[in-house]
């Protein structure tokens, strides 16, 4: 009897802290970021997600060369607004969303690149 018990404890203790893992975002709630910003203003970064999310559909085939150049100069002029509010200077404001795209951009291929290297580590570790 007493070998039963061992692995229904464990098993309790597995499944508990798999529901605590799942809860936990939910337990944080709103993230600080989003309350970073004033209401009605667009965000530009999330915007400059947005559109680097156009551009990947697009590599995948969900979205049309012509869908992506419309939405992504709505997003890119809707984040030039939000620039120029916020600095309000002209003469910076292209360099300024070039940068940012660069980075962007950047980061996003960085971490494409860091998934593709997880998953072939997983593979040449899985043996056949």
């Amino acid at each position: 009897m007493s070998s039963d018990v061992l692995p229904t404890i464990l098993g309790i203790i597995l499944v508990a802290a798999a529901a605590a893992f799942a809860l936990v975002p939910f337990a944080r709630g709103v993230r600080a970021e989003s309350l970073s910003t004033e209401p009605g203003v667009p965000d530009r970064f999330v915007l400059y997600r947005q559109v680097l999310e156009l551009e990947f559909d697009h590599q995948l085939g969900k979205l049309s060369a012509q869908d992506l150049a419309q939405q992504s100069s709505e997003l890119m002029a809707e984040a030039g607004q939000a620039l120029r509010d916020e600095l309000g200077s002209i003469g910076e404001l292209d360099a300024e969303i070039e940068r940012e795209i660069a980075a962007a951009r950047a980061a996003f291929a960085a971490a494409r690149q860091w998934q593709g290297s997880e998953g072939h580590t997983q593979a040449a570790s899985t043996p056949s």
